[in-house]
This record gives C-alpha cells, sequence and structure tokens, in this order.
C-alpha cells in the first residue's frame, strides 16, 4: 500500500462532500433507547481533536457539556426517527454510502502504510458486477436533486473518472471490513450511530423544527428593550455625532481621528490617500465627492459602521484606461464595533441582528431541552478522556527536548505545549480601509 492509500477514503469523502456529492442520512432501524455508558463516551471523545480531547480530559465541566450535546443529538435523532424520517428509498441508499465510508476508513487505518492496496483493476472489476455503476450513478444522481448548481453542469469526464475511483474503493474496503469484523467494534458501531443520529438531527431541524426556532420582530424587538447595551448602533452613531461636533468646532481632525477611529488609518490621523471610483464603498465615495476641500462631511452610515470625513484634496488624473477620473485624498474618522475592527473578515452583524441570534438560541435551547425530556436517551457524564500525546519536537530525536543534552535525563511529563492556529485560520489584522 502506498503512503496515500490510508488517505483514499477521507478524501474520496471530501471530495464527494465539497461537491455537493454526500448527503449524510440515517440508517433505518427499530426506534429503541439509547443508552451510552462512561466506556461508550471515552471511545466517542477519542475520536474527537487532540484539541477538544486536551479539554475534555482536564475539565469536568467541559465533559459535562460534552455529554448533554451528544444527549441532544440522540433525542432530536430518536424524535426524528419515530416521526419516519429515515424510511425514504434515497435516505437509505445514502445511509449505505455513509456506512460503507465509516467501515473504509477503519480498515485503511487498521492496515496501515504497509497494508495490501486496492488496484485499479480491482475497482474496474467491480463496477463491472451487476448493480455496482448503477449504485454509483444513483449517488450522482441523488445529488444533483439535492443541488441546483451541481445538476446545471456536468462533472467533467476526469473528475468523474476520479470520484468513481475513489468510491470503488470505499465499497471494496467496506467488504474487506466486514470480512474482517471491523463492523462488530464498539468504536465502529458508535461512530456510525452518531453520523447517522447527526444526519437524521439535521433533516429532522430542517424539515420540522426551523419553524419553531425562528424569532418574530416582536421578540427581537422586545430582546432589545429589555438588553439595551446590544443596541449598539445607537451609542455609535451618538459618540460620532459628538465627535463630528468636535471637529467642526475647529478640534484637530487627525487627532480626534488617533483617539476615536477604530481602523487601521487611525495611527496616521485617518489618512486615507488618493482614491478614486469604486475603490470605496458606495455611500463613502458619494459623500467624498460631494465635499469641497478642507469640509467635514456629516456621519456617513456605511456596513463598516459611521464615518467623519474630511476631504483634503481633489484632482483630476487619467486612469490605467487613459480617461480622465476624478480622484480624492481623503480623512476619516470610523467609528463602530471594535470587535469588527478586529476580525475583518467576520461578517457584519448589526444590533438587531444579534438580538434576532440571541432569541433564536434561546428558543433552540428550550426547543431542543424539551426533545431531552420526553426522550428515553441517557448518557453518562462521568466519563474517562486520555490526554492526547505530544508529538516529539521536530528535527530532535525521541527523548531529547530542546536545550538538553544526549544521555541527560528529562522529565517524564512535560507541559502541553500551547495549542497553535488551525491551518487556514487567519491571523488578526487590522481594518483595512473600507472598499468594495
Amino acid at each position: 500500500m502506498t503512503s496515500t492509500t490510508k488517505a483514499l477514503i477521507a478524501a474520496a469523502v471530501a471530495v464527494l462532500f465539497s461537491a455537493g456529492l454526500i448527503f449524510w442520512q440515517v440508517k433505518a432501524r427499530n426506534a429503541s433507547a439509547v443508552n451510552l455508558s462512561a466506556e461508550d463516551m471515552s471511545l466517542i471523545a477519542e475520536d474527537q481533536s487532540p484539541q477538544m480531547r486536551a479539554r475534555l480530559a482536564s475539565d469536568e465541566a467541559a465533559r459535562k457539556d460534552f455529554s448533554q450535546d451528544v444527549r441532544r443529538l440522540l433525542a432530536v435523532a430518536e424524535e426524528a426517527q419515530v416521526k419516519g424520517i429515515d424510511k425514504t428509498p434515497e435516505m437509505k441508499r445514502q445511509l449505505e454510502f455513509q456506512r460503507a465510508s465509516v467501515l473504509a476508513q477503519n480498515y485503511f487505518e487498521q492496515q496501515g502504510q504497509n497494508g495490501p492496496n486496492i488496484s485499479d483493476q480491482e475497482v474496474d472489476e467491480y463496477f463491472k458486477q451487476p448493480g455496482n455503476q448503477e449504485r454509483f450513478d444513483q449517488i450522482i444522481k441523488d445529488a444533483k436533486s439535492k443541488d441546483p448548481q451541481l445538476a446545471a453542469q456536468e462533472i467533467p469526464p476526469e473528475q468523474m473518472t476520479m470520484l468513481k475511483q475513489r468510491v470503488g474503493r470505499i465499497y471494496l474496503a467496506e467488504q474487506k471490513a466486514t470480512a474482517a469484523g471491523l463492523d462488530k467494534k464498539p468504536s465502529v458501531k458508535l461512530q456510525t450511530m452518531l453520523q447517522q443520529a447527526r444526519a437524521l438531527a439535521e433533516t429532522y431541524a430542517v424539515d420540522h423544527l426551523r419553524e419553531k426556532m425562528k424569532a418574530t420582530d416582536q421578540e427581537v424587538n422586545a430582546y432589545i428593550a429589555s438588553h439595551p447595551e446590544l443596541d449598539t448602533e445607537k451609542q455609535q452613531r451618538a459618540k460620532a455625532d459628538e465627535v463630528l461636533k468636535r471637529a467642526r468646532a475647529g478640534e484637530d481632525f487627525a487627532k480626534l481621528a488617533q483617539e476615536f477611529s477604530i481602523d487601521g488609518t487611525k495611527d496616521k490621523g485617518g489618512d486615507l490617500g488618493w482614491f478614486g471610483h469604486g475603490q470605496m464603498v458606495a455611500e463613502f465615495e458619494q459623500a467624498a465627492a460631494a465635499l469641497k476641500p478642507g469640509e467635514i462631511s456629516d456621519v456617513v452610515q456605511t456596513k463598516f459602521g459611521f464615518h467623519i470625513i474630511k476631504l483634503e484634496e481633489k484632482r483630476t488624473q487619467n486612469n490605467k484606461d487613459g480617461k480622465p477620473e476624478e480622484q480624492w485624498h481623503a480623512r476619516h474618522i470610523l467609528i463602530g464595533d471594535q470587535a469588527k475592527a478586529d476580525n475583518p473578515f467576520a461578517p457584519p452583524q448589526s444590533s438587531r441582528e444579534k438580538a434576532r441570534a440571541a432569541v433564536e438560541q434561546e428558543k433552540a435551547k428550550k426547543v431542543l431541552d424539551e426533545i431531552v425530556k420526553r426522550s428515553h436517551v441517557t448518557v453518562a457524564e462521568n466519563f474517562q478522556v486520555k490526554m492526547p500525546e505530544q508529538p516529539p519536537p521536530q528535527g530532535l530525536p525521541p527523548g531529547v527536548t530542546p536545550g538538553s543534552q544526549p544521555g541527560q535525563e528529562t522529565p517524564e511529563e512535560a507541559p502541553a505545549a500551547p495549542a497553535k492556529p488551525k491551518a487556514g485560520q487567519p491571523a488578526s489584522k487590522s481594518p483595512a480601509k473600507p472598499h468594495k
């Protein structure tokens, strides 16, 4: 087996999922009470990320919250099952692929890098057997029925061939896993059960619970009235009006920007430099274009917050196409949500949107708690979780820590290293100037 074979199943699932080709569903089974023991919960915890395992291992409150989340998931799945959500042919077909994926993943993990490979020839032979090509075609058909965007386009032949090879390996690995008895392992049973429960709960929530969890306008109004601190836009507007008065009274605009502005230009006194048409959001550009050099605008609201603009200069200059274009040199003071400024990648959220999210979170919790009360699910809260092992420092042999000499005794237990940001997670940046 090549070094990449172990990851084939994960790659196949990821490719299919990213293309909208997998919709995890739930196996049709008798609705029976679920009772997860402490041993079960320990096995489930072992499947979590190293960061989550470390937290669960050291924090009793985190373990209780984790148990509560699992219980809610299983309770909603149980109620959905009673409603017969898991009986449609499409759901059963999707479940078939789900079960195959879980077993194949475990099979490849058990084999390791040096285990036997599944060849392209074996996959080709698999699809020559009666029903197997139709099974693959149905996966594609089901996916397109759920995703209009996918249905409107043809999957390129090379991608279709790649998907077919990977799906074939999944089903062949499932056969080998079943022959090896992996489907009887407690950990595999738990993985399958939780995947099924998650799919069933999500489907049931969308089709039957979503309306119960929606916040009405009256509920949002009442929430804002009882949480005046949430109406940050009103507070920000009042602050912007006060700063505008000081600017128009003759105070130094650059110093006011340094004191009050929340974006990355504050250290430059709010100086935005020269910009032309289309470089700023429409509201900002229109306000700047209406000013004369030296004038200060009224408070201008954009999706970034409340701006006070001072036009420094104006000029006409040829753009990249050689056509004359009016350009402006301005300063501004931006007053808004500091959290948004600290994370410019986060979508803007108004006070009303925050209130709506809070109301819907409360309603969702109430709906879920009611379902849990009438369910037959029990989940152990007191369970053990092993602290994940720390990998040895890169470039050093096992047993040698940074700063130690070969032959020196090292502590048997070392403090865990601080968690690193996930790959691809954007680092905190200074807010950029407003733009489209």
